[in-house]
């Protein structure tokens, strides 16, 4: 049990902590950046007029991409955000469901980081308990 303790602690270590800005509040901003680990992480230009595109304004950056070992892929929760990275990665969704959860798995997080890499932050699923 004490291993398991001392796992989940490197992992929590490891998750950055970070406050989301909206895509307005970025756009608006000279230097767009948000905090990570209580350090400026720059927000490019480009991807924020990718989203500009393709998202609603009121759409939290960064985008978190939970890595989940448990299923084995990579969860998307909210609403803009599985819109979002659906968008991007050509899939169809049904915009009317209640489920604002998308999996995805390696190939598809390859793609939406190349296309996404500033604007998206990978976090760990802590094990449950």
């Amino acid at each position: 049990m004490e291993v398991e303790k001392i796992i989940k602690s490197v992992i929590k270590d490891l998750n950055p902590r970070f406050k989301k800005k909206s895509l307005k509040e970025l756009l608006n901003e000279d230097r767009p950046y948000i905090l990570v680990n209580g350090k400026r992480h720059r927000i490019k230009r480009r991807e924020l007029e990718l989203l500009k595109e393709i998202a609603s304004e009121d759409l939290k950056l960064p985008i978190v991409l939970e890595v989940d070992p448990s299923i084995n892929a990579i969860v998307v929760k909210g609403k803009e955000e599985v819109k979002v990275v659906a968008k991007i990665l050509g899939k169809e969704i049904n915009i009317f469901s209640e489920e604002n959860i998308l999996y995805i798995y390696k190939p598809e997080l390859r793609i939406v980081r190349r296309e996404l890499p500033t604007a998206t932050q990978l976090i760990f699923k802590l094990p449950l308990d």
